[in-house]
């Protein structure tokens, strides 16, 4: 009867929060990354080209070299193929990859830590928010994630069965982490097992003469993407940037990226987009840290931890940091502390803590409801008086090693739910790119349309959402055509009506902020207002 009742909340918990997830699918794709993105595989998608990568009619790159390898676009563009240009149709194959990383997670914390660690390995790998934003704000880096777990599991596997068909999946999951973000998904697998055969002396594990021929394997999956890069590129700029200065010359200085952000920039990001499980994982640290890690002995039990301490450093050591990068730990984190998680016997202590918690992260999401959409205090509460009734039902219901995980990440569900549900909706419409390219498509546009931006705005999601190649406007190089359409601000749109023989003879004006910077005073529904500037989507006509 216990099981019964624990099944039911446990599956409960994850319908939930898979519809969260495809609750996520729905919503605009955001500036900068994940609208460029969709725009590409948009554009692949239209002009057939598979193989080079091309952005706006012109060679996709970031300042003079290939940026992203193209594992995205390819699935955008299936996706968008299967169910239409759409954010559904970019963030389909994504989301599903993403749910097959949660399956990877759960079986391969089994496979080091027993039955017990399965569910708990499942739930610190996707319920936190940084999984949550992984999938809202897509980028290539979420794939990579995935890709990476599944790959763990089937190495694993393989080493313990030795089966041809695990072999397959470890280094073909390798391959498509490689095309979805570089060699950093070959390093993080050679840091963790690499690692830790050598603690253990497992020669055996290090010398095979079958990782020959799964390199080989790999290689042939990535041909495809090396041969487009070699062609469009050459090999300097082409397959030399992809195998080591995009990644290795982040840390040489070859890579032109460089923001020079402080060592413990990523260790910060950890600290708070793996949250609620943050307490949990310091505890695991400081406890496995006083017993030398003693139980982390055994074949495979120390490579989550040595995936997560290596990625980590050698990640931190870039002279180019973002949030995001932290997210290549999210596989190895969740392992590491489900196995420490299933032995674990002071469920009081993490009962309370993780109640505590979710106390605050569900008062939270009341509190987003009341300043950011601008609900009233009785609906604003809800989440609140939800996640305390589900604390009641709970009390009876879950088996005690379970239990105490429960009220955090119920919480960070129902967070996910009206964020996805009801805080983005009310932000991202202050897109304007967005809102003036979906403006077009509904109004069954036929004429050329431009932007005309001078500064660093980003407008990637106009492209995509208007359909078209987007060209930039110069006032020096007008276009030729009698009437267009322009995209700009308003004081280049007085600029453009001083030009000779143009007139501007519509104007439709759309709300602008830059919905990837918050900041407090427009999050705010009562001061939004304040921080809001205008976009101005131009019909011109040229005497």
């Amino acid at each position: 009867m216990k099981l019964g009742r624990w099944l039911s909340w446990r599956w409960a918990l994850w319908l939930t929060a898979t519809f969260v997830l495809l609750l996520g699918m729905r919503l605009d794709v955001m500036e900068v990354d994940s609208a460029q993105y969709a725009s590409i595989a948009r554009e692949m998608l239209h002009n057939g080209e598979w193989l080079e990568v091309y952005e706006h009619g012109r060679t996709y790159n970031s300042r003079g070299f290939p940026d992203k390898p193209p594992l995205l676009f390819w699935t955008g563009a299936v996706g968008m193929w299967l169910v239409g240009e759409n954010n559904w149709g970019f963030k389909l194959l994504a989301t599903l990859i993403g749910l097959l990383g949660i399956v990877a997670v759960g079986r391969w914390a089994t496979l080091l830590f027993g039955e017990k660690a399965k569910w708990p390995a499942r739930i610190f790998y996707s319920m936190n928010a940084g999984y949550m934003l992984m999938h809202l704000d897509l980028r290539t880096d979420a794939m990579l994630v995935h890709f990476i777990a599944i790959s763990c599991w089937q190495l694993e596997l393989y080493f313990r069965n030795t089966k041809k068909r695990a072999f397959l999946g470890a280094f073909t999951a390798l391959a498509l982490g490689m095309l979805a973000k570089g060699p950093v998904a070959l390093i993080a697998l050679l840091a963790a097992f690499g690692a830790d055969a050598l603690l253990r002396a497992d020669w055996k594990r290090l010398f095979r003469a079958e990782w020959l021929l799964g390199l080989c394997w790999v290689l042939l999956l990535l041909s495809p993407m090396l041969y487009g890069l070699y062609t469009q590129w050459g090999w300097e700029k082409g397959i030399r940037y992809y195998f080591w200065t995009q990644s290795f010359g982040r840390i040489t200085g070859e890579n032109v990226w460089e923001n020079n952000l402080p060592v413990t920039y990523l260790l910060e990001n950890f600290a708070w987009a793996f949250l609620p499980w943050v307490p949990a994982f310091a505890g695991m640290v400081y406890s496995q840290v006083r017993q030398g890690f003693a139980a982390l002995k055994g074949a495979g039990k120390a490579v989550p931890a040595f995936g997560f301490v290596l990625m980590l450093t050698a990640m931190s050591m870039s002279k180019y940091k973002l949030p995001h990068y932290v997210y290549v730990c999210w596989p190895f984190a969740a392992v590491w502390l489900a196995g420490w998680w299933a032995q674990q016997k002071n469920e009081g202590f993490w009962l309370k803590m993780h109640g505590a918690l979710g106390g605050i992260i569900s008062l939270f999401t009341s509190f987003l409801l009341y300043w950011v959409v601008g609900l009233g205090v009785l609906w604003s509460v809800l989440p609140t008086v939800v996640w305390l009734a589900l604390l009641v039902g709970l009390k009876q219901s879950a088996e005690a090693d379970s239990k105490a995980l429960l009220p955090a990440a119920w919480a960070l569900v129902l967070f996910g739910f009206i964020a996805n549900g009801f805080v983005y909706p009310a932000i991202l419409p202050y897109q304007s790119a967005a809102s003036a390219g979906k403006w077009t498509k509904e109004h069954g546009n036929t004429l050329p349309l431009f932007y005309f931006l001078t500064n660093d705005e980003s407008a990637h999601a106009i492209h995509f959402y208007s359909g078209q190649v987007v060209q930039p406007l110069h006032l020096n190089a007008m276009p030729n055509h009698q009437q267009f359409l322009v995209y700009t601000t308003p004081e280049n749109a007085e600029q453009l009506a001083q030009q000779p023989h143009t007139r501007i003879v519509k104007s439709v004006e759309f709300p602008y902020f830059k919905v990837s910077s918050l900041n407090l005073a427009f999050i705010n529904a009562s001061t939004r207002a304040s921080q809001v500037e205008k976009r101005v989507l131009l019909t011109v006509t040229v005497d």
